[in-house]
Order: structure tokens, then C-alpha cells, then sequence
């Protein structure tokens, strides 16, 4: 993750997006790689480690912790739920029980809505206000953008959502799906574009009454494993929300110095416990970021791809969304665009 930036590169990217540039380079000052260390017998987190309680290996070279910090640090949430097909049915239980799930959330955490099919769309953008967050779970219902899913791309357009959120919160993604999808996007860039946000990627698979089998669909459970996050499955994910989003809450978040390269691959790191951290807690087990990017390229989502369309408030349509006809999407009522992404208010 991009922890900090030098001024003039961060005003370097803001005119980068201005002017569409697709893709350009920004300079890593540290990686950050949050951590979720839980006992391997009770499953209860352990919540009292210091920093000299874990070790960095990146490719088996050690690193030291230059920053280092626990579970009351503020969070930046994102939830992604797929509305197409058979997980549309079961949005209405989330939102019954997202009251009392985001009740793990403190103050300084922000939560929002975004819903995908092959394009996605902001339901509810970043906020403090949790009965908003839930008011927008309730709209992402009433959204018609197609029933086919493409994940990879609405992983992408989540990352660059919360790039442009700015601040130095931790950030998540929790997608709900059913892990089905059709899409162009490589998973490389996925993965690429998660680290660039510095994003975890956590999610609630919806396992209907024949599963496809992990090694030939891993879909959202190999960008989890690469982001330090986890998959939760089941039939009922309204019944884990709240269990997901308190392990959310309860991370440690490492910063340390990246290796100097010229080299655009990616790096794999493993972080764990110093002799004194396993004395402590011998049957301690750590879920953290498997790889980094040395050379971070940030690749902004551009524009609704040809052929795509996206509903205003459930009302679909072949053509154009009333509004959109003639206008850039910033300039239709009631919509306002990131990218590709659409906040979509409600109505009157």
C-alpha cells in the first residue's frame, strides 16, 4: 500500500486523473499490511501484541516495523454486494442485520454501499452515519444494472473507489457473491490494484446447492488469501456479517520500507511472530498480506465499458438512464461519478 506520499507526487496524480491519463507510476514510501492474529484453539482474537512481537520476511529477507499500529485505528469499509442473480434474494436479510453488525464499527469509521453486476454503481458512499450505510443496502436492492457478473472489474472499481477516499484510515472491501462471474480483467491487476489502494479483501460466499469446486474457481478466495483477508461460506451470510466485520475491526496494521527494485513483480512477504510473540502465544495464527508491488502503478477506472448501462432507482431501461442522455454522467440529476462509479441517491 501506498502509506505516504511526497506532495508532489500525490499533486503529480491529481492531475493525472484530470486529464484521463489511463495509468501512471507514484513512489512507495512504506507497505502496509494489516494483520488478524486469532488462537488457533478458542478462535478469539488476540488483541494485546506490541510491534516487537512480529517479524517481516519479504522473499526471505527481513524487514523491520516502521510503523505499527492496533485495532483503534479508524477503518475505512466498503461493502460490495453482488445483485445479480440468486444473492439479489438474500440482501434484504443483510440489511435487517446490518444495524447490528456495523454496531462493531467506532467512532472515526466510515462505511459505504457499492453494488456490481458487469458495472457498478455507489449506493451509499463513505460515512459516519450507519443508519445511512443501511438505508443504502436497502437502495442497492432497487438497482436494475443487468444480471450478468463480472467481479474482477467491480474489485477494481472498489479499489479505485476507496484510492480516492484519501486519508489515512485502513481500508476493507467486503463483498458478498456467489463467486460466479464472466470477465476480461486479469486477476494480476486485481491483486495489483488492492495493494495500490491498500486494501484488504474479505468476503461472504453464498454457496448454493451445488459448489464449484475452489481449484477451478478461486474468484474472490485467491485476492483475500494475496490481501491478508478471509472468505466466510455459507447460505446465510446475514448471520456471519457481524462476526466478519468485528475480525475487520481487529487487525494490526505493520508499515515497513519496501525493497529497492526495477523490477514490476510482485513480492511475496510473510509476517509473523518474534520468539518472544510465539513464547507468548504458542498456538497463535496470523492472516496478513501474502505479496506487495515494489513499483506501484495506479490504473484509475475509467468510463462504463461499451455496451453497458446502468438503471436510476430500479427503473430499467435498454438506452440510457433518464438524465444521462447527452451529459456527462457528473452533470445528471441525482448521480454524481467516480470513474465509473455512480452514486446513486435516493429517491423523493
Amino acid at each position: 500500500m501506498l502509506c505516504r506520499l511526497s506532495a508532489v507526487i500525490i499533486a503529480i496524480s491529481s492531475l493525472a486523473k484530470t486529464a484521463d491519463v489511463a495509468t501512471f507510476r507514484t513512489t512507495v514510501s512504506l507497505v502496509k499490511a494489516d494483520a488478524y492474529v486469532f488462537d488457533r484453539q478458542t478462535h478469539a482474537p488476540i488483541l494485546d501484541l506490541q510491534a516487537s512481537d512480529f517479524k517481516i520476511l519479504d522473499e526471505d529477507q527481513p524487514r523491520d516495523i516502521v510503523f505499527f499500529g492496533d485495532d483503534s485505528g479508524p477503518v475505512d469499509l466498503l461493502l460490495l454486494l453482488d445483485i445479480s442473480g440468486s444473492v439479489r434474494e438474500i440482501l434484504p436479510q443483510i440489511a435487517d442485520s446490518a444495524t447490528l453488525a456495523l454496531s462493531a464499527l467506532q467512532e472515526g469509521d466510515r462505511c459505504g454501499v457499492m453494488a456490481f453486476t458487469k458495472t457498478t454503481a455507489v449506493a451509499q458512499s463513505l460515512t459516519h452515519n450507519l443508519k445511512e450505510v443501511t438505508r443504502g443496502i436497502r437502495n442497492a436492492m432497487t438497482l436494475r444494472i443487468g444480471t450478468d457478473t463480472d467481479i474482477n472489474q467491480a474489485l477494481w472499481a472498489a479499489a479505485d473507489y476507496l484510492h480516492g477516499a484519501g486519508g489515512q484510515a485502513r481500508r476493507a472491501i467486503l463483498i458478498i457473491t456467489d463467486n460466479i462471474q464472466e470477465t476480461r480483467v486479469p486477476g494480476s491487476l486485481v491483486d495489483e490494484q488492492l495493494s495500490e489502494a491498500g486494501a484488504v479483501l474479505d468476503g461472504l460466499l453464498l454457496r448454493g446447492a451445488i459448489g464449484l469446486p475452489h481449484i477451478t474457481h478461486p474468484g474472490i478466495l485467491g485476492f483475500a488469501r494475496n490481501s491478508g483477508g478471509e472468505v466466510m461460506e455459507g447460505n446465510y451470510p446475514a448471520g456471519q456479517l457481524a462476526e466478519m466485520i468485528r475480525r475487520i475491526k481487529f487487525r494490526y496494521s505493520i508499515h515497513f520500507r519496501p525493497v529497492e527494485t526495477t523490477s514490476p513483480q510482485p513480492r511475496k512477504i510473510r509476517i509473523g511472530l518474534s520468539a518472544e510473540g510465539r513464547r507468548r502465544y504458542p498456538n497463535a495464527v496470523i492472516r496478513s498480506r501474502k505479496i506487495y508491488f515494489p513499483l506501484a502503478t495506479y490504473r484509475p477506472k475509467t468510463g462504463i465499458l461499451p455496451g453497458q448501462r446502468i438503471a436510476f432507482n430500479g427503473s430499467a431501461s435498454g438506452g440510457e438512464p433518464k438524465g444521462l442522455s447527452g451529459t456527462s454522467p457528473s452533470t445528471a440529476s441525482g448521480i454524481s461519478a467516480h470513474s465509473n462509479l455512480f452514486t446513486v441517491t435516493s429517491p423523493e
